[in-house]
């Protein structure tokens, strides 16, 4: 195994849940601009649906995390950096967990399941719609901090790659190891 990347599980996940979460952060931007219909109510569903999917590729991708080993830090790094590092991807992973959760709660709350097209999910909690607009809103403060760590992470790896030259993003690169 080449002990300078991450393993090819541990980089699809990321490259997955990225793209997700992308695609969830795009949607409901979008969503809301969106004239009332079909093909807005489409927008809102792939997003919580999307976000559900999140929150399990996290459990799954933690779990995979435990068991498997991660390359070490490019040398150079100082203890800080290294710090610093590691507080922004608990951060991150935090908030990939406290995002969906917030959201699918706020979503019961209003009384609504969850629909993944070839079955559905009904809401386990009772409506409450006074309380489901209150997690709403900390749901979407905290998907704005989700999105400034992202631009965080990608402008510490654009840094690493384009002024360090250190090699860092070519631990987690989609193409294979020489």
């Amino acid at each position: 195994m080449d002990r300078t990347r991450y393993n090819r599980l541990a980089i699809l996940f990321h490259w997955l849940m990225a793209a997700l979460i992308f695609y969830a952060a795009a949607a409901i931007l979008i969503a809301d601009d969106l004239p009332r219909g079909a093909f807005r109510d489409l927008i809102k569903t792939t997003h919580n649906s999307v976000g559900a999917i999140v929150l399990l590729l996290l459990l799954l991708r933690l779990a995979w995390r435990l068991v498997s080993t991660t390359p070490p830090m490019p040398d150079g790094m100082t203890a800080f950096q290294q710090r610093l590092a590691r507080l922004a991807h608990l951060g991150l992973y935090g908030l990939m967990a406290a995002v969906p959760l917030l959201g699918l709660a706020a979503h019961f709350l209003r009384g609504r399941g969850l629909e993944f097209g070839f079955f559905s999910i009904a809401s386990p909690l009772a409506a409450n719609r006074a309380l489901s607009r209150g997690i709403k809103e900390v749901h979407e403060l905290a998907a704005y901090a989700l999105l400034g760590l992202v631009a965080f992470h990608i402008a510490a790896a654009l840094w690493h790659q384009f002024i360090k030259r250190d090699g860092l993003m070519g631990r987690m690169s989609l193409r294979a190891s020489p």
